[in-house]
């Protein structure tokens, strides 16, 4: 199973961020060999305000 560099992460940041701003960077590795080595990440989708967190954040999904 992947491994995260850190057990928690945690990100503050400004109320008004510009668009496409770099909150977090999170870190994973798996110790298996070529394809199944490779780490892809993803948001769990949740809500904020009745908006979908999706409309808020992204995520990279090769780089985390």
């Amino acid at each position: 199973a992947p491994v995260f560099a850190e057990e928690r992460y945690s990100a503050r940041l400004a109320e008004n961020n510009a668009a496409g701003a770099l909150v977090l960077t999170v870190r994973a590795t798996d110790a298996d060999w070529g394809q199944n080595a490779r780490v892809r990440y993803r948001l769990a989708e949740g809500r904020v305000r009745g908006a979908p967190l999706s409309s808020y954040v992204s995520v990279q999904a090769e780089t985390g």
